[in-house]
């Protein structure tokens, strides 16, 4: 049972909130740089092939920016379900307490930092390496 206490809960609350504004305020700048890369005309201002292959990059960060802010929603909701379920501050892999000083600073935590470092461990994935021609 988690040993969050109802101010901290609160506090968690409105910091889900926050992030949450912040992240859905994100979503959109990147959708608006998005649309406006792919407004008529947009493609025929582009020069060369190497102009080309810049607004492309641009496509493909503006796209992986927003498939991160859509994980991350879903991490603030899911948070939100743990605290519904009275399961907030409790780590989803070993049960221990997650201690408050990581969920202020990550409020959608649903690790202790040990389980979080063997998950990333485990679920590495390399990035991808954008390779132009030139």
């Amino acid at each position: 049972m988690s040993e969050l206490s109802e101010q901290q809960l609160r506090a968690l609350c409105e910091l889900l909130d926050k992030r949450e504004q912040a992240v859905k305020s994100g979503v959109h700048e990147h959708v608006d740089r998005l649309r406006a890369s792919s407004e008529p005309g947009a493609s025929a201002a582009v020069g060369d092939a190497a102009d080309q292959a810049d607004l492309e990059l641009l496509r493909d960060n503006e796209n992986a920016a927003v498939a991160r802010e859509v994980r991350e929603l879903r991490d603030i909701e899911a948070a939100r379900a743990r605290i519904a379920a009275g399961e907030a501050g409790i780590c989803i892999d070993c049960g221990d307490d997650i201690p408050f000083a990581r969920l202020e600073a990550q409020p959608a935590a649903a690790r202790c930092v040990p389980c979080q470092d063997l998950y990333e461990h485990t679920h590495a994935t390399l990035p991808e390496i954008a390779v132009r021609e030139e």
